[in-house]
């Protein structure tokens, strides 16, 4: 999740101080300032710094739920910029730190939001959605409480009910800039999901990071892929490939070990077909494993490849001199991320940067595969 400095900003200032506690060493050696300090490491990325401010708010109160949150919220900004297993240790240390502040303070507004965040990033949106409105609930003027929610339910399509949480919110703070950016972004996600049912899809638009299924989703039901050659996938992975047109031969249910009961299981098989998505070596396809920039770049310069035919498309201009400050020329993804900021899918910032590892929100890809559909008609 992007921009949690307004939360955890706010989050050092939430709770009651309960318990017994040693004496201060000096004026301003309290809980309250210790976590205050700890946010203000946090915005910082300072995190060793962040955490012994909090950890010396509980030496302090060892009952004060803000500074077990304040931990919660480090380790979820750590999860971040982690992969693999480190990732989701690190999500469980954060959880973990989160129960610990509703634990302590079960009207913890903040513990609840952090868990969330939680909650979403391990796959479960659903619960995830009804933690914030529960938080929102108990907290009528908190407008935080109400984005939150709000985010929680567009991010499983329940664009209504955002809407109304996001007036709320407004209602409460009419002046807060990320309020406002989220009612603007949940806007822009109802005009490009206008008319679309699936709640599992519409949700998309509002993701802040797309995984692997999400974007499966999103190229096979915006294009027309029925263009491109087929292969037969019969034991998770094949190479055995058909021409647009041709009859199958024995294709399975399914083509990894981990999709056969995923809501874009459809969507995901079509994409292994032809070639443009691929299983891992151990036959996993990982469809929760989020997609950066510079993978999701590659994949629409393949769609383009594949369509028009033209087999260089992948690889033009990595022998010059790069367009962009941050990705080099010889980057593996590089012909794919000039093949889509030349086309207009893709941009980088004004200064030049593509910020190839940064993930990929909803609302970016689907007005990529968009412009991807308007490029294709041309063919």
């Amino acid at each position: 999740m992007k921009k949690l400095a307004v939360i955890l900003a706010l989050a050092a200032v939430v709770g009651m101080i309960a318990g017994c506690r040693p004496e201060p060493e000096s004026y301003g050696d309290t809980p309250e300032s210790h976590t205050a300090t700890g946010h203000k490491y946090l915005e910082q990325r300072e995190y060793d710094k962040a955490i012994a401010a909090f950890e010396r708010a509980i030496d302090l109160d060892h009952r004060y739920a803000p500074a077990y949150s304040g931990i919660g919220f480090v380790y979820f900004r750590q999860s971040a910029d982690a992969t693999g297993e480190g990732r989701l240790e690190l999500l469980d240390m954060a959880m973990d730190k989160f129960n610990k502040s509703m634990g302590l303070d079960p009207d913890d507004v903040y513990g609840k939001i952090g868990k969330g965040l939680v909650l979403i990033e391990q796959g479960n949106p659903r619960q995830a959605r009804l933690l914030f409105q529960k938080a929102a609930h108990e907290d009528t003027e908190d407008a935080i409480a109400k984005m939150w929610w709000a985010i929680g339910a567009a991010q499983v399509g329940y664009f209504k009910e955002a809407d109304y949480a996001l007036e709320k919110a407004l209602e409460l703070d009419p002046t807060n800039s990320e309020i406002q950016n989220t009612y603007d972004r949940l806007k822009l996600a109802e005009r490009l999901m206008q008319g679309v049912e699936d709640e599992n899809y519409r949700a998309i638009a509002f993701l802040y990071r797309i995984g692997r299924a999400d974007a499966a989703a999103v190229f096979a039901r915006e294009l027309d892929l029925s263009r491109l050659e087929r292969r037969s996938v019969t034991s998770y992975g094949g190479p055995d490939f058909v021409g647009p047109g041709e009859p199958e031969t024995g294709a399975g249910e399914y083509y990894a070990t981990d999709i056969a009961d995923h809501w874009a299981l459809p969507e995901i098989n079509l994409m292994i077909e032809t070639g443009l998505m691929d299983t891992y070596p151990d036959g996993s396809f990982l469809p929760d494993a989020k997609m950066n920039r510079a993978e999701f770049a590659y994949l629409a310069a393949s769609v383009l490849a594949k369509a028009t035919g033209d087999n260089e498309l992948l690889i033009r201009g990595m022998s010059g001199e790069s367009q962009f400050r941050d990705v080099r020329a010889d980057n593996w993804a590089y012909g794919a991320i000039v093949a889509c900021s030349t086309r207009g899918i893709l941009s980088a910032d004004g200064a030049g940067y593509f910020e190839p590892l940064d993930f990929i929100s909803g609302t970016d890809a689907v007005n990529a595969v968009k412009v991807i559909e308007t490029i294709l008609a041309e063919y």
